[in-house]
């Protein structure tokens, strides 16, 4: 099934740590609306229509791009795509990438991220070559201004291609680690980020930050003092990917967790540490869907509704059949194509995959 609609009701969440800024609460209805209520009511309904009259020039002109990028912009693309839907709800768009070369490298991870209140977060930009595909899906979303570009972490196949983007598009603020990466990619994306005029802000474990007026993002990863080991960056790749910022997005009683590339030990150590704040609606699966991430206590600990990995293939068929076993509504971008997931914080979520997945995933 590639359109779901969830309107079953949630079991109440845990609170989350105290450290974090509280939940954002929605005053009761009055009889008579303040003139910020109605300047809200107006501007979202005023978001709605301008998404209604210019979503489909836009998206025309997106999947012309991404065909010149060599990425099909086919079967339900203008659904995923199309941006009538999204004032209201807080909706990740799980990007399709590919490389059109026959390197051994990763595509990658990248994750448009768009507010209930219409704003835009840009979550690692895949590898170089890519920049051009993410490009196409930002002009395919009438994306002109992006208000957050966050890396998960410095590796090419999450940052490669955010450089270009940075140096393509208005940005209001970067997020990323403390991390020190000496790689010329990692290096390129640091110096694109301070060129662009951006805020930079620096994440760590037990931060908190808001993502326009009704979404709150909580970090539960890197730790704020990273110990490096002897001989580091040799042989990092661990080292470096359990270093990922791993967030959760909260709102209303609805939520979504990206955690980057943090392989299983470290899935461990997080879910002692958070234990139930982890729990989400929405996972971004660790490591492209990899076995060294998403065990079986990740996997109960977090007890997504929906999950979705980003590759250029099946990394671990076993993995993805863990997660359906537990239930979760599981999508592989190099299967489903693009992904649009929509939350709208009362326990409503829908999901719209540009393929249909394969019989038996």
């Amino acid at each position: 099934m590639c359109e779901i609609d969830y309107k079953a009701g949630l079991s109440a969440r845990h609170a989350a740590r105290r450290r974090f800024a509280a939940p954002v609460r929605h005053a009761s209805v009055v009889s008579s609306l303040s003139l910020a209520a109605l300047a809200a009511i107006l501007s979202l309904s005023v978001a709605a229509f301008s998404c209604a009259t210019q979503a489909g020039p836009a998206v025309e002109r997106g999947a012309v791009a991404l065909e010149a990028a060599g990425v099909p912009a086919d079967g339900r693309f203008d659904a995923v795509f199309d941006r009538s839907g999204d004032p209201g709800r807080l909706v990740a768009r799980f990007l399709r990438l590919s490389l059109v070369t026959d390197a051994d490298d990763k595509s990658g991870d990248s994750t448009i991220v768009v507010s209930p209140d219409g704003l835009v977060m840009l979550i690692d930009g895949g590898s170089p070559e890519c920049a051009v595909q993410v490009d196409a899906y930002l002009r395919a979303l009438a994306v002109e201004r992006i208000d957050a570009v966050v890396a998960s972490h410095p590796h090419v196949d999450h940052v490669g291609g955010l450089t270009d983007i940075l140096r393509s598009y208005p940005v209001g603020a970067v997020y990323l680690s403390r991390l020190d990466y000496p790689t010329a990619t990692a290096r390129g994306f640091e110096s694109a980020a301070r060129d662009s005029g951006a805020e930079i802000v620096y994440l760590a474990a037990g931060d908190s930050f808001r993502f326009g007026a009704h979404v709150v993002v909580d970090v539960f990863n890197p730790e704020p003092d990273i110990a490096y080991y002897d001989g580091y960056p040799a042989n990092s790749t661990q080292f470096v990917n359990n270093h990922s910022i791993v967030m959760r997005m909260r709102y209303g009683s609805s939520s979504m967790l990206f955690v980057g590339d943090v392989y299983t030990s470290h899935e461990l150590d997080l879910i002692d540490a958070w234990g139930d704040a982890l729990r989400a609606d929405v996972l971004k699966i660790g490591h492209h869907g990899s076995d060294t991430s998403s065990s079986k206590s990740w996997i109960r600990a977090v007890s997504p509704r929906v999950g979705v990995a980003m590759h250029d293939a099946i990394a671990s068929l076993k993995v993805l059949q863990n997660y359906r076993k537990a239930g979760v509504d599981t999508f592989a971008t190099c299967l489903s194509g693009s992904v649009r997931v929509a939350l709208d914080g009362a326990g409503g979520l829908e999901v719209v995959s540009q393929y249909d997945r394969p019989e038996g995933m």
